[in-house]
């Protein structure tokens, strides 16, 4: 299963993933994270992966997906990926790699 904590700092949603990032879990995360968008107008993400077990091909392309939906209108830095899952996922202006959660607020700022 996959376990999804959120804290919001300054304007900027931390989401902390733990378990697996899955084909199954995926929804779990989906569905967080379009209620965010949709009723919460948030802008400003970091998805902290660091405590992710497992990913699976479905889990990174829907991941894909809801990037190309947060970056049309905000920024997200992600951390806690492998340099093989960060290939998979699209090159975009507002998309940031970081070591970890405080190097992100250097590239999401109001």
């Amino acid at each position: 299963m996959l376990g999804i904590s959120q804290e919001v700092y300054k304007g900027i949603l931390f989401l902390r993933m733990q378990g697996e990032f899955t084909k199954k879990s995926y929804p779990i995360f989906q569905n967080r994270l379009q209620f965010l968008l949709d009723y919460q107008g948030l802008h400003y993400f970091v998805l902290n992966f660091e405590r992710v077990k497992q990913f699976d091909q479905m889990g990174l392309l829907g991941l894909e997906n809801q990037l190309d939906e947060i970056l049309s209108c905000g920024k997200v830095a992600i951390c806690g990926l492998d340099e093989n899952k960060k290939k998979f996922l699209m090159d975009q202006e507002n998309l940031y790699f970081v070591q970890n959660e405080w190097d992100a607020c250097n590239y999401l700022y109001l």
